[in-house]
C-alpha cells in the first residue's frame, strides 16, 4: 500500500512537471489569437489548457509564420493529448508497443488524409477517393533516405512526426499518429494528428485531433 501511494505521487509528480514545462523548446510565448477575437501569450501546458477551460479556442497564431505556426500547433495538440488523457484515466506507455512505420500509415490511412493544399482538391479527394487508401491515390510513393515516403507524380510527400499510445485500465491501447505532409516544390508543409479509432479493415478508421477538441 504504501509503495502504491509513493508511486502515485511520483506520477503525480512528473504530470504537474509535464504542465509547468514550456511549449517551446526555446520557452518563448506563442502568441494566439482566440475565439473572441484576443490575442494572448501562453508560455505553458498549464498556461493553454487554462484558456481551454474558461471556453476559449484558438483561431489563428499571431504574426508568426506558417512552418512556425505549424510546430506551435503541435505542441498545443500534444498538450491537449496529455490533458485530455488524463482526464480519461488513461496511462501514457513510453515508447508505444506497436512500432507504426509511414508505409502502414500511407498503406491504411484514408485518402481524405493525403495532402490536399486547397479546397477544391479536397473536394475532389472526397468524390474519388471515397474507401480507398493514401497509397492508391498516389501509387507512386517510394521510400527516400530521410525516412520519408515522396511521390514524384504529385510532388508530395510523407513522414510521420509523432506517435504516442495510451493504455485504459480494462488495457486496451489507443494511438495517436502525427503525420506530416509536404510538397517538395515548394514550403508547404503541414503536420496533422489522428487518432486510430479502428484497424478492423483494410482502410482505418481514423479521427483528426486539434488543439481545440473538447476537453
Amino acid at each position: 500500500m504504501k509503495t502504491e501511494l509513493i508511486a502515485g505521487i511520483f506520477l503525480a509528480c512528473l504530470s504537474a512537471s509535464a504542465f509547468s514545462e514550456p511549449l517551446q523548446d526555446d520557452s518563448t510565448p506563442i502568441t494566439l489569437k482566440l475565439n473572441d477575437n484576443s490575442v494572448v501569450n501562453v508560455t505553458t501546458c498549464e498556461d493553454f489548457i487554462a484558456l481551454r477551460r474558461a471556453g476559449k479556442t484558438v483561431t489563428d497564431f499571431e504574426n508568426m509564420p506558417d512552418r512556425f505556426a505549424s510546430t506551435a500547433q503541435n505542441s498545443l495538440t500534444d498538450c491537449y493529448l496529455t490533458t485530455w488523457a488524463k482526464a480519461q484515466g488513461l496511462t501514457e506507455v513510453n515508447p508505444p508497443p506497436a512500432t507504426l512505420t509511414i508505409s502502414d500509415v500511407v498503406k491504411h490511412f484514408p485518402a481524405t488524409a493525403a495532402v490536399a493544399i486547397s479546397d477544391d482538391e479536397v473536394a475532389r479527394v472526397k468524390t474519388h477517393y471515397l474507401n480507398k487508401t493514401i497509397i492508391q491515390k498516389e501509387p507512386d510513393l517510394k521510400a527516400d533516405d530521410m525516412g520519408r515516403l515522396i511521390s514524384a507524380k504529385s510532388s508530395d510527400g510523407y513522414i510521420i512526426t509523432g506517435h504516442r499510445a495510451f493504455k485504459g485500465q480494462d488495457g486496451k491501447l489507443t494511438d495517436f499518429v502525427t503525420l506530416g505532409k509536404f510538397v517538395t516544390g515548394g514550403t508547404w508543409s503541414v503536420s496533422t494528428t489522428y487518432r486510430i479509432v479502428s484497424q478492423n479493415e483494410p482502410v482505418w478508421k481514423i479521427q483528426e485531433v486539434t488543439e481545440n477538441d473538447p476537453l
